[in-house]
């Protein structure tokens, strides 16, 4: 049976889509399962890019504490009479505006900070999955050369 996937190869020979297969190994490779595809994760890099996103979300709040402080120190300075609280009615609109942006500002630092958070979260969950899987599969392959020999 034929499928879209199906195509001809240059010497008229035809190749067919197989789902769910892995390809036959071609040279004596070992491999779990047969299949032959060794798959490995490099995991120092995995926790060195989550350590990295760590450090940007530290450094994230460095920027927005400085943000925060120049924003309300420039509403301050445009509403002297209300100071230090929020501008009042008859503040600057600038003061107002200022206020504004300093809330959605704050919004989407936390937003930020907390996907950074989640995709370190899950680096480091992926690295120790990789790393317990590799070393399942290596005590699996010793317990094998053992039996045979």
């Amino acid at each position: 049976m034929s499928s879209p996937f199906d195509a001809r190869r240059s010497d008229g020979s035809s190749t067919r889509t197989v789902l769910n297969s892995v390809a036959a190994d071609p040279g004596g490779g070992g491999g779990g399962g047969g299949s032959g595809n060794v798959t490995k994760a490099d995991t120092q890099r995995m926790d060195q890019s989550a350590n990295a996103l760590v450090d940007l979300r530290g450094d994230t709040e460095n920027v927005d504490n400085a943000a925060v402080d120049d924003t309300r120190s420039s509403v301050m300075g445009l509403n002297k009479h209300t100071a230090p609280g929020p501008p009042d009615e008859e503040a600057w609109e600038t003061a107002r505006a200022l206020t504004v942006l300093d809330d959605r500002w704050g919004n989407q630092v936390l937003n930020l900070k907390a996907m950074l958070q989640d995709i370190s979260d899950k680096l480091h969950a992926t690295t120790g999955h990789y790393t317990r899987r590799e070393q399942e599969e290596q005590a699996r392959m010793n317990s094998m050369d053992s039996a045979f020999g």
